[in-house]
């Protein structure tokens, strides 16, 4: 199943090879650069009060197939988002065609959809090793 996981991080090369450890395939990361209503999307939620940084860990945007249902990612602490490949497909079909701050407001009101946890939470970071 493909998922987007926005992952609390110290380096995106760490999430790299955690999914590797964990045998998913990354797809893509680094979404925020290139998919515009992403990125709509992640400015929005930092307004809702989503942090840049939760306990020196930076957040950083994961596109993954792996067999693993969403619970999965979202029961992770250093997991703030967790969202299927088609939800956020549809989200953007509905809003293509919008432009200028119709098309900001309708990425806004897609982040509301999103529940940010708790950002004084403590993150249950390790750098992964390859054994």
């Amino acid at each position: 199943m493909q998922k987007y996981v926005a992952v609390r991080l110290k380096s995106v090369h760490h999430g790299l090879t955690g999914f590797a450890i964990q045998e998913a395939k990354v797809i893509n990361y680094n979404l925020e650069k290139r998919d515009p209503a992403l990125k709509n999307i992640i400015d929005a939620l930092l307004e809702q009060g989503l942090e840049y940084t939760v306990n020196g860990c930076g957040i950083f945007w994961f596109h993954i197939d792996d067999e693993r249902d969403l619970a999965f990612y979202e029961s992770l602490r250093e997991v703030e988002f967790a969202f299927s490949t088609e939800w956020l497909d549809s989200k953007k079909a509905s809003i293509r065609g919008y432009t200028g701050m119709e098309y900001v407001d309708a990425c806004a009101a897609i982040a509301k959809e999103l529940t940010i946890k708790d950002q004084s939470r403590d993150i249950n970071y390790e750098v992964p090793s390859v054994a």
